[in-house]
Formats: structure tokens, C-alpha cells, sequence
């Protein structure tokens, strides 16, 4: 197989970073990032303690499950290694297109190479592996009182994609097993938390993206992207039109425009008026 020229390799990286684009704009209207501050509060992890008359309780607000996974389903692309927008694959036309160039000032900065800039990037990204078995905020072990036995300790982040990957966008048995002693509750309040932080990394690469196209440093990135509709805002449709009726079983004209600009369907059509 004949390698690809320099041209296809840079259609093939401006589609990467197009896909992406896209993508984290669908993200970024989302009705859960509306409210950053929501979304910011539960990426943290943050528990409140409260204390009544049967005793003192650790209490965590998340999103409605279906909000969220909502969120996952566009994310999803992002995190998916076959799909065009997955995040590794921006970040491997950022650096191709950015090779051997030098920033611009970066707020609170001066000018950096952009490998450096890029490395950093990934680092950041990398948070976000599905068979990542580190804990990103906590872990969770299971017992019972009965007779002493506990299980396995799991990670939020094993648990967070068997809710992603086993509940809500596939059905992967082999993750729901892995966690089945928690349940979808302890999936989901793993799921929640890491959901808004790559909504929130998300948005922030494409804040980057636009900031290196304003400064000229994407040139082949078209504008467009970042204007072209990317979700249905309005979901009435309401065209004007003709419209005919003839009886069930008569022919459909092939086409109902003509040189004049429209064709007449025949005797048997009555126009509705």
C-alpha cells in the first residue's frame, strides 16, 4: 500500500480537527453547560455534610440521569478511538499543523513553543481513558455486616464508564459484571461527576481551537466551523407549500418541476386550496 502524500495527510488531520470542532460545539449548546456553574460544582465532587436527628449525612446533587446521559451520547465521539472527533486525533493535527511554531503571548504568559503548549494539552486529556483503572476523585468497596466480607475496591472511573459504556451508549456486559455489586446508582454518581469535567474539557480545547484560528495559525481550519448550525434549535417546521391529493393507488408523478418551474401532476390531482 503506497503511503499517503503530505496533501492527504493534511486533508486527513483537517478533517480530524474539523470533526472535533463540531462536535464540541454540540457539546458546548447542550442545556446541562448552560449552567457552568452546575456543571463546574459537580465535576469537583463536592459533598455537603448535613446533620438531623438521625445523625450526620454526606450529600452530593447531581444532574437528572437522563440530563447526563443526554450530555455522554454527545460526547461520546470524543472518547471513542474509531470515531474522526475522538480527542486524540485533534490533538495529533494540532501538532502536526503547529509544528515549529511559536505561540502568540498566552494569557498570564509569554510566547511557548507550541509542543510544549500541545504536551500539556494531552496531559490534561488523558484523564479521559475508558480502561483507565486510576481514581479520579474516589474509590468505592462494598461489605456486608453478616459476615465480614468486602469486595474488590473500584475506582469512580471504572465505575463512571460502565455507566457510560454498559447503561447508556452499548450495553457492555463484561463492565456491568465488573460492578454489578454497586448497581447503576453507584455508576451513574461515579458517571455524573466525569461527564461535566469532559464537558468542561471539551469546551475549553475549543475555546483553544478558535484562539489559534483568530490568530491566523490554523489557515487551512476554514471559518465556517465555527458558524455553520450544529444543532435544531427550532423543531417546529413550517414550510408553505402546495399541496394535491388524488386516490390511493394513483401514480406519483416522477417530478413536479418543469422549465416554467412547476408541473402540472395531471387530471386525476386536485390542488388543495
Amino acid at each position: 500500500m503506497a503511503r499517503p502524500t503530505e496533501i492527504e495527510l493534511d486533508k486527513r488531520y483537517l478533517d480530524y480537527l474539523i470533526a472535533f470542532v463540531l462536535r464540541a460545539r454540540r457539546v458546548k449548546a447542550h442545556s446541562m453547560y448552560r449552567d457552568l456553574e452546575m456543571v463546574q460544582r459537580v465535576g469537583r465532587v463536592e459533598l455537603r455534610v448535613e446533620k438531623d436527628p438521625d445523625g450526620v449525612w454526606l450529600v452530593q446533587d447531581l444532574p437528572p440521569e437522563e440530563v447526563v446521559e443526554s450530555a455522554a451520547a454527545r460526547l461520546r465521539p470524543l472518547i471513542l478511538q474509531d470515531e474522526e472527533a475522538h480527542h486524540g486525533k485533534m490533538l495529533n493535527a494540532l501538532k502536526r499543523f503547529l509544528r515549529g511554531v511559536t505561540l502568540p503571548d498566552l494569557p498570564g504568559g509569554p510566547p511557548t513553543d507550541s509542543s510544549a503548549f500541545l504536551g500539556g494539552l494531552k496531559s490534561e486529556w488523558s484523564e479521559f481513558d475508558p480502561n483507565g483503572r486510576t481514581a479520579q476523585a474516589y474509590s468505592v468497596q462494598s461489605g456486608r455486616l453478616s459476615d465480614g466480607r468486602t469486595s474488590d475496591t473500584l475506582a469512580d472511573n471504572v465505575l463512571a464508564f460502565a455507566w457510560i459504556y454498559g447503561d447508556v451508549v452499548h450495553g457492555d456486559a463484561e463492565r456491568l459484571r465488573e460492578t454489578e455489586q454497586h448497581g447503576v446508582k453507584e455508576r451513574f454518581r461515579a458517571a455524573a461527576p466525569l461527564v461535566c469535567r469532559l464537558m468542561e474539557m471539551t469546551v475549553s480545547t475549543l475555546h483553544v481551537i478558535q484562539w489559534l484560528h483568530h490568530h491566523g495559525l490554523l489557515p487551512m481550519l476554514p471559518g465556517a466551523v465555527f458558524e455553520q448550525e450544529v444543532v435544531v434549535a427550532e423543531t417546529r417546521f413550517r414550510q408553505k407549500a402546495e399541496v394535491y391529493m388524488a386516490p390511493v393507488g394513483t401514480t406519483m408523478p416522477d417530478s413536479l418541476v418543469s422549465d416554467d418551474g412547476f408541473a402540472d401532476p395531471g387530471p386525476q390531482w386536485q390542488r388543495l386550496d
